[in-house]
């Protein structure tokens, strides 16, 4: 695969993924990029770039929420239950999510993206077929660097006695 939104050889179809709706979009991330799913009630709503921040391990990490055509939203919607915490490599972040599930990559046949949707900041990086499902599969990278990378990660959280 090559040219814009190429970024190098397709996704290994023999690992587990976390699958993520947003809206009628369908979203695969390699479950080694997932650090842990959170309930949505537990991010706050935030006044910086992202859309709120949630509290783990004593630090505040960013969250973010995309529409299913990958704009971001200052707004969360109704349906977003559950956050997708992520490393960034710099640090975590979240991505709020209709739901999400496990995945066996085995049950997966990963095709290269189109031509069509391979833009120069697409956080895309192949499609996956589940049966008559078509799936979008990204990367932890791919999406912090479509949203903003993180000020420097957590801001760290202060216990009130």
């Amino acid at each position: 695969m090559t040219g814009a939104g190429s970024r190098g050889s397709l996704p290994a179809a023999d690992g587990r993924f976390v699958l993520m709706s947003i809206d009628e979009l369908t979203l695969l991330v390699p479950q080694r990029h997932v650090h842990a799913l959170e309930p949505a009630f537990d991010v706050r709503r935030s006044a910086g770039e992202e859309v709120a921040r949630i509290t783990v391990a004593d630090a505040t990490w960013p969250v973010y929420c995309l529409s299913m055509d990958l704009r971001p939203l200052s707004d969360v919607p109704g349906g977003r239950h559950v956050c997708v915490l992520m490393e960034s490599g710099s640090g975590l972040f979240g991505l709020l999510c209709d739901r999400a599930a496990l995945v066996e990559g085995g049950g997966l046949e990963i095709r290269p993206l189109p031509a069509c949707m391979r833009t120069p900041h697409t956080p895309l990086r192949a499609l996956a077929l589940q049966g008559d499902q078509v799936c979008c599969i990204s990367s932890a990278k791919a999406l912090i660097d479509f949203v903003g990378e993180p000020d420097s990660g957590a801001v760290p959280h202060r216990r009130v006695s």
